[in-house]
């Protein structure tokens, strides 16, 4: 309404004032109003989205669910697609089976070469680019030897598994040494493997080497001392009964040295001297057994080895040849030195070198170089302790060792051909002395009977 009309400006100002009260009083009960209107719908939209809350969120973990079988579900096909060829060989547990030929027996250590082959092999593999676990079941298909085919395969499980080479390797220590089993731990620290194991199989083939020159020199005497047993036996069943009837048909008196090869004979022919023989060997045999375990009887041979002329030069440089190369192989690979000396100690049969590492492992631990503690002991060579001096001065003892290793496997060779030399001529002689005696015994009679008719 308008109030122009009004011409008392009192009045209309008295009337214009009351309209814009009521507009105020109507204006803030819409805005009341549009608030609970707002609220309303708040609280519907609030409810909508509740509702839709619960669906999502349903939709979601129905989801998820389905997304977690479906990565399972992968899980077991890359599992089976890894273990599938060797599905024959699994019992229900599927855990890998024995071999036949290797059932209800144990590991057998494999050959030194056959191990340093398979070794090698894998070294090669692995560089070359070809994944770890086609590597290992290579190797277990092709080797031919029963103890490699199944550990081989049994590591190529483990890590297609979780788990890592060393750990598989601890559990086979019939195959895998000490020092194997730390080089390629400290190779896979590093990133290494591949070298680590390539240096592994240089230093098992460097012990084999030893080994196989040292059993070459040893199997010509043994070889010879077996022949000539069993011609002396052939001889004494055979040869001097003959002998025997001549001399009984003749009536000769028969000398002291044949009476007792003729007694000795008719002892091998007769079953009672077996039946006394058989147990009387188990006997010794058993007692060499005691007494050879003893810490003392084993310290005296092995003190007397290096006292022998024959034995002494031998057994010094093959022991420090293979202490050498153990200890520059794990040093290289960056095993600790203290734990590098105790596994070298190992590849040491000579109990007085082995008292040796343990004292210069003693002088380490309270700050000494090495050759201060070899530099005391008489049986260690000059040389070697004057290498090891260089090597530490210098920083290089790693490259020092392996240059001594290099020089005692040459020695070891040039000794077991020089006692090879020396042992030829001294089993001719000991063949000709009891073929000799033999002759004599049964020769003699007859001298005796041919003065008596001449």
């Amino acid at each position: 309404m308008d109030y122009k009309y009004i011409q008392n400006n009192k009045l209309r100002g008295l009337l214009e004032t009351a309209r814009k009260k009521r507009r105020k009083v109507i204006d803030t009960s819409n805005i009341q109003t549009q608030k609970n209107d707002i609220q309303i719908k708040y609280q519907k939209m609030q409810n909508v989205l509740q509702v839709r809350n619960k669906a999502t969120r349903k939709k979601q973990k129905s989801k998820i669910a389905t997304l977690k079988t479906y990565v399972d579900k992968k899980i077991q096909e890359r599992k089976e697609f890894l273990e599938g060829d060797m599905t024959a060989l699994r019992e229900k547990n599927s855990q890998i089976r024995v071999p036949k030929s290797m059932e209800g027996r144990r590991i057998k250590p494999p050959p030194i070469k056959d191990l340093a082959v398979a070794t090698k092999q894998l070294a090669s593999m692995i560089r070359t680019g070809l994944p770890l676990l086609e590597s290992l079941k290579i190797i277990s298909d092709t080797s031919e030897n029963t103890s490699i085919k199944f550990v081989f395969r049994e590591i190529g499980l483990g890590i297609s598994k979780g788990s890592t080479m060393s750990e598989m390797l601890d559990k086979y220590p019939e195959v895998f040494d000490e020092m194997f089993r730390a080089l390629v731990s400290a190779g896979e620290t590093a990133g290494l493997l591949p070298d680590t194991l390539d240096r592994q199989a240089k230093l098992l083939e460097s012990l084999a080497k030893i080994k196989g020159e040292i059993q070459s020199a040893m199997a010509y005497p043994i070889a010879i001392a077996s022949l000539t047993t069993v011609v002396v036996f052939i001889m004494m069943i055979f040869v001097i009964p003959i002998f025997v009837e001549i001399y009984d048909q003749s009536g000769a008196t028969l000398p002291a040295i044949t009476s007792l090869l003729v007694k000795f004979s008719n002892q091998l022919k007769s079953i009672g001297f077996y039946i006394k023989f058989v147990p009387s060997a188990l006997i010794l045999y058993w007692l060499y057994r005691y007494f050879s375990s003893k810490s003392s009887v084993q310290w005296w041979f092995d003190k007397t080895l290096l006292q022998l002329p024959l034995t002494k030069d031998l057994v010094t440089k093959s022991c420090l040849a293979n202490f050498a190369r153990t200890l520059s192989s794990l040093n290289s690979a960056g095993v600790p030195i203290l734990e590098s000396l105790s596994i070298a100690k190992r590849t040491i049969t000579n109990r007085v070198f082995s008292r040796i590492i343990d004292k210069v492992y003693m002088e380490i631990q309270v700050g000494n170089p090495i050759y201060r503690a070899l530099d005391h002991e008489q049986v260690i060579p000059i040389m070697f302790t004057s290498m090891f001096r260089i090597g530490e001065e210098t920083g290089e003892l790693s490259e020092m060792i392996s240059k001594l290793a290099d020089f005692y496997e040459d020695e070891v060779s040039a000794s077991v051909k020089t006692l090879t030399s020396i042992m030829e001529p001294l089993m001719i002689v000991f063949i000709a002395v009891f073929v000799g005696i033999i002759l004599i015994a049964m020769y003699l009679p007859m001298f005796s009977m041919m003065q008596t008719v001449g």
